[in-house]
């Protein structure tokens, strides 16, 4: 509690300098906090992570798969995934979601590079401060990714031994911030209960402007019912010729249908050309529960 105290006296400094000879006070600030000021959320959030490590994203050999302006064909997965961060925009205006949870039938589907690439594509844009936070504490796929399997992450921060602030990652992406797993001491559905998760959610939610959380598939496991309870919206990742149609209607009918926001069809072959493992064909809802999909 006397961290948090800490932190928002230094917001309420950092402010006082950044907004001239306005008076800011700590009650004032969190009630601007309250009803998402933006400028005061940007305050707060600067104070969270101006002491964060920061990581180098594109240097192991996993960077020829991510959307980090490279040519060619990489370039229209860039695009697609471009197209995809623009309809999820125009969902966030209109319904004013902000944690977004990245999931699959099964594994092998692409949900971690289909979470990493529209994170990044996020992070390309002004004033969208955005983080991406590795959920599937059993495969920690996307810590894989980025190199980051030896880091403290989320497992100890929802164990409660370190603060969120001590374990998200900048990167030299300006806007864009990282949660890896972390390591766990027991399985991982075992970490999501209780109120932990949802506090966390609640403190990125202060601190981000978009969550992205890349989760377990939604079978075989019970993980991502405790996970995406505390986020506002579902993205489910398919894979072309790879998951059977039966099997995505049970899956997307046992989620929270006022929380589907589409469908992303992975490494669909277009115009004779097959984009690997990136998503070329999409489709989203209204942010209302009423996804449609290409793939549906």
């Amino acid at each position: 509690m006397s961290k948090f105290f800490n932190e928002t006296q230094k917001a309420n400094q950092l402010a006082q300098k950044q907004m001239g000879t306005q008076d800011l006070n700590i009650k004032e600030l969190m009630e601007n906090l309250k009803h998402g000021t933006p400028q005061q959320r940007n305050v707060v959030a600067d104070v969270r992570l101006q002491e964060c490590s920061k990581v180098q994203i594109g240097n192991n050999g996993h960077s020829e798969r991510l959307v980090l302006g490279q040519h060619g064909w990489a370039q229209n997965a860039l695009e697609a995934y471009r197209g995809l961060r623009t309809k999820l925009m125009r969902m966030q205006n209109e319904s004013g979601l902000r944690s977004i949870a990245v999931t699959s039938s099964l594994p092998s589907e692409g949900k971690t590079l289909t979470a990493m690439n529209l994170a990044l594509c996020y992070s390309q844009l002004p004033d969208q401060r955005v983080l991406v936070i590795d959920a599937d504490l059993r495969t920690k796929g996307l810590t894989e990714l980025l190199g980051q399997k030896d880091k403290p992450g989320l497992a100890e921060v929802l164990a409660g031994q370190i603060t969120p602030d001590a374990a998200v990652l900048g990167t030299n992406q300006s806007s864009l911030f990282v949660l890896p797993a972390g390591s766990i001491n027991k399985p991982p559905a075992e970490h999501f209960t209780g109120t932990r998760w949802a506090e966390i959610i609640g403190w990125c939610s202060e601190t981000f402007k978009v969550i992205i959380v890349d989760t377990p598939p939604v079978r075989p496991m019970a993980d991502f019912d405790l996970i995406s309870a505390a986020c506002d919206g579902i993205i489910m990742v398919v894979r072309a010729n790879h998951t059977e149609r039966e099997l995505l209607q049970k899956t997307t009918g046992a989620l929270d249908a006022k929380k589907i926001l589409g469908v992303v069809l992975n490494a669909a072959e277009v115009a004779g050309k097959e984009y690997r493992s990136y998503a070329r064909t999409y489709g989203a809802g209204n942010g209302k529960g009423n996804g449609k999909s290409a793939a549906a």
